[in-house]
């Protein structure tokens, strides 16, 4: 099996998104992209400020942007969100999951992936971060 690796932005070592033969895996994608070297903390290791200027982002835009970073980084792959057959979500807070849903509904229309949702703590001051799978045969893509 072969492995293709897809680049990430500079500022951290990851790919966006790994061939693995017929299967494509992304990174977790936020709404936006952030420099580590930019977060500021409290005492108490609190996130203050991520440096993005978007803290204030409504949940709803952030939902919208983050699968389009995920669109993205399927898309150098070869692959499209209708070949996604994993998903795994985290959320700030669990009170965003009926919103969230009502908004992934509109993307998997169809044959929608299995799915996980957890609630984590994140490393910037967004309000949920997703990664998939895909699977698109190498001779598809």
């Amino acid at each position: 099996m072969s492995k293709q690796c897809f680049p990430a932005h500079p500022e951290v070592p990851i790919s966006k998104a790994v061939r693995a033969g017929d299967f494509v895996f992304t990174s977790a994608y936020g709404p936006w992209l952030f420099d580590p070297k930019d977060v500021l903390f409290d005492s108490a290791g609190q996130i203050i400020d991520d440096g993005s200027g978007k803290a204030d982002m409504p949940f709803a835009d952030q939902v919208h942007a983050t699968i389009g970073l995920v669109k993205e980084a399927l898309a150098v792959a070869g692959c499209a969100l209708s070949d996604v057959v994993d998903c795994q979500v985290w959320l700030a807070n669990a009170r965003d999951f009926v919103e969230f849903n009502s908004i992934y509904r509109q993307y998997f229309t169809k044959d929608p992936p299995v799915r996980s949702v957890f609630e984590a703590k994140f490393m910037f001051l967004c309000r949920l971060e997703m990664k998939v799978v895909a699977y698109r045969p190498l001779a598809a893509a």
